[in-house]
């Protein structure tokens, strides 16, 4: 075959390939498909007070949730120091340690650059210092790697003992539009995800690590679903959930029955972890 003969060829499949993706493209503009967002939820077992192994663990599950399309991608409830306030036999000044300012902290700082190289929107669950006070603290970084806001946990129970709780509601804008954060406990006060509605939120994400599974977490996350006619992500060390407005369960898994796994327990069948996607519809605009 000559070589002019070739690039023929190669010329007329190209241009075959061209025809075929531009009619693909006008193909799905024709649709009425609603758009949607890939909503990435990653379930990891927390190792409780070692913030740079919890780090290490985390982010290549965030870049693989990146490379497989995600726009939003989030943690579990205090991902970063694996949950410690849980612990009261932590000697107090260590919990504390533990907490870093935000948007000033070196973990934060890492976790905005990973969102601003990946291009994704990233939730994550953190213990936040800002004075003398400590916060569950769940930080909404950019796709710039810029700190959008934060949301602290409203609802505190135990961790009262430690911890100051939050006292605003706020959603925050995005090219998706505006995202409401509650943080476990805070699910279980219709008054508490109410307020944040009324603010605007078109979704919520709820990172936890409290209860889960079908008896004691599912029917609590669908009834403020229902109430609130709002789709809802939860993501836990054992569990991811999606529900609807109409409180159906459009995504649900179960991974493992345990929150903790030790150093030793890393990589083995005790150490289960996946990153789960839902694909979200959202609000026409």
């Amino acid at each position: 075959m000559s070589t002019c003969h070739s690039i023929h060829r190669w010329l007329l499949l190209v241009g075959v390939a061209v025809i075929s993706n531009a009619f693909s493209f006008a193909a799905s503009a024709e649709t009425n498909a609603p758009p949607t967002v890939r909503v990435a939820g990653i379930v990891l077992k927390w190792i409780r007070t070692d913030k740079e192994a919890n780090y290490r663990r985390v982010e290549p599950m965030i870049r693989e949730a990146a490379t497989n399309g995600a726009g939003i991608v989030c943690t579990t409830e205090c991902f970063l120091d694996g949950y410690a306030i849980a612990d009261k036999t932590i000697p107090l000044e260590k919990y504390r340690a533990l907490g870093e300012p935000i948007p000033g902290g070196k973990y934060f700082q890492r976790l905005a650059s990973l969102a601003g190289e990946l291009k994704i929107h990233l939730i994550a669950g953190m213990t936040e210092a800002d004075g003398a006070a400590r916060y569950n603290t769940s930080v909404l970084i950019g796709s710039d790697g810029r700190l959008i806001g934060k949301y602290r946990k409203q609802k505190l129970q135990h961790e009262a003992v430690r911890n100051t709780p939050g006292n605003n509601s706020p959603v925050f804008e995005t090219p998706y539009g505006r995202i409401g954060i509650i943080i476990c406990a805070d699910r279980t006060e219709p008054a508490i995800v109410q307020r944040i509605c009324a603010a605007g939120a078109d979704f919520l994400i709820c990172p936890s690590g409290g209860m889960f599974g079908p008896k004691s977490n599912d029917p609590i996350v669908q009834a403020r679903s229902r109430e609130n006619k709002i789709h809802i992500v939860f993501t836990h060390p054992a569990e991811f959930l999606v529900t609807g407005p109409d409180g159906a369960i459009l995504a649900t898994t179960i991974l493992g029955d345990r929150l903790l796994v030790q150093p030793e327990e890393v990589g083995t069948p005790r150490d289960s972890s996946r990153i789960f996607y839902f694909d979200l519809p959202l609000k026409e605009k």
